[in-house]
């Protein structure tokens, strides 16, 4: 019960400093979502290169195996 209190006057807290500073919300969040977009960008670009260098190192292990286990 106290987790829930303290939850909803956290929550009243938030949103009274927000009401009270909407101008600056509005600046903050015109930085954070570019931000947030570049960083998943990143992410998903990290994510692809390590997946197609996995594929490849697959791909090659399944080539060589085709050959009879030797590498040229």
């Amino acid at each position: 019960m106290k987790h829930i209190i303290i939850g909803l006057v956290a929550i009243t807290l938030g949103l009274w400093g927000i009401v009270l500073n909407w101008y600056q919300f509005l600046d903050l969040l015109w930085v954070l979502v570019p931000m947030a977009v570049l960083v998943g960008g990143i992410t998903a670009l990290l994510a692809g290169i390590g997946n197609f260098s996995k594929g490849s190192q697959v791909k090659a292990t399944t080539d060589s195996e085709e050959r009879g286990g030797m590498d040229l």
